[in-house]
């Protein structure tokens, strides 16, 4: 359909590839799964239509601008037929063909960059929903293990209260402890579910069961930004072809303004005479010579321009913005990658013994196991936060598709 060529030039320090920086062929396989259904997408199906379309218009504005005219005419002059053939031809004069042709390139051009741009967005919001449910997903999880320690807590102080070793407000804050956390179960089910259907509106064949396809990350370890890949951006591509197409329209327009001629040749008998004749012909531009609609076409290609600088600072400005968002949230959740690197399971083993042996009493107990609680749910934050940021930055780079 097209050719498109475009620079992989996503390094990140580490030279990322077209897609995604995947070894793999799992990944491979993974991302292709992915595009398959990004390319379901009723919008997606539209612009590849849209670029078809160019592809014709493109190929149709190659072609002769004007065609040829074949006059006849005839009439009956007393006992005489008289009759007349010719053909005659406008001549494009000013090469408006060249113009047309220029159009057609710049506006298939325009569409794939298109295309591109919706690709990307498209595949950014699925990735965004994918990380988002595995988000809910580990909250509900980690709320889940919470409930099940808190109803084991629960038949552990109701024997040790019978036997006489706890008090009746032990038993009490537990039980306030579980029906917080029912609460929060239920609103971690809900967010839950709210995301499963996020992903499925934009992958079709997608199910909780499909998550094992999208374990993989960028592979990304150091991050740096460059304006060149902002000039790389669809969006920015985009916006400078249709600046360039109104530019040759402006051409154009000034083409059209101008007067082409006519040439024709004829050739009849008048009578009992044969006839041969020349025709010219030439528009005299005198009541409308054009020049506002000439103005009119330069001012919109100065617009376009403007819009495609606009358009260009404003990607600048997000992707400075994203990437130092990357850079914050990496740090972040590296610290607390490091900080809570085997002490996670250690604490819990400890706050069990301790409880177990009466070194520290329920109500303790149960603060530490809250405070551990949020320190799982913490680093869920900051993962999430990582991952987001991560995708909006490779977005913002046009690096996605």
């Amino acid at each position: 359909m097209y050719i498109y060529l475009k620079n992989a030039g996503l390094v990140l320090s580490l030279c990322m590839a077209v897609s995604f920086s995947v070894a793999t062929y799992a990944k491979q396989k993974s991302i292709s799964w992915l595009d398959s259904q990004i390319n379901k997408d009723p919008e997606v199906v539209a612009a590849k239509e849209l670029l078809n379309a160019s592809n014709h218009r493109a190929k149709s504005l190659t072609k002769a601008v004007y065609n040829p005219e074949l006059e006849a005419s005839y009439e009956k002059e007393g006992d005489f037929d008289n009759y007349s053939i010719g053909i005659s031809q406008t001549i494009d004069f000013w090469d408006k063909q060249s113009a047309n042709k220029s159009i057609g390139e710049i506006g298939v051009y325009a569409n794939q960059q298109q295309l591109l741009s919706l690709l990307d967005s498209k595949k950014a919001n699925a990735l965004t929903a994918i990380v988002n449910w595995q988000a809910a997903k580990k909250v509900a999880q980690l709320l889940s293990v919470r409930e099940n320690q808190l109803q084991t807590l629960v038949g552990i102080i109701e024997d040790k209260r019978k036997a006489g070793l706890l008090e009746p407000l032990d038993a009490e804050l537990v039980y306030l402890n579980l029906s917080q956390v029912f609460s929060e179960i239920s609103e971690s089910q809900i967010a839950l579910k709210n995301a499963e259907v996020n992903v499925q509106e934009l992958l079709p064949d997608w199910t909780p069961n499909t998550t094992n396809l999208f374990s993989f990350t960028f592979g990304a370890t150091n991050y740096s930004f460059n304006s060149q890949w902002v000039e790389e951006h669809p969006k920015v591509k985009l916006a400078r072809a249709q600046w360039k197409i109104k530019q040759s329209k402006a051409q154009l327009t000034t083409m059209e303004s101008k007067a082409n001629p006519t040439i024709g040749v004829n050739a009849g008998k008048s009578g009992d005479e044969d006839l041969i004749g020349v025709t010219f012909s030439m528009p005299l531009n005198i009541r409308n010579n054009y020049s506002d609609t000439v103005k009119a076409a330069y001012s919109e290609a100065i617009a376009a321009e403007a819009n495609f600088r606009s358009v260009y600072r404003k990607q600048s400005f997000e992707a400075k913005a994203n990437y130092e968002s990357l850079i914050v949230s990496k740090k972040y959740y590296e610290q607390w990658q490091k900080l809570t690197k085997g002490r996670l399971d250690s604490s819990e083993n400890l706050l069990n013994k301790r409880w177990e042996a009466g070194d520290i009493n329920t109500s303790d107990y149960l603060l530490a196991l809250n405070q551990r609680a949020e320190g799982l749910h913490a680093g869920i934050r900051l993962e999430n936060q990582f991952k987001l940021a991560e995708i909006s930055f490779i977005l913002s780079m046009g690096q996605l598709s």
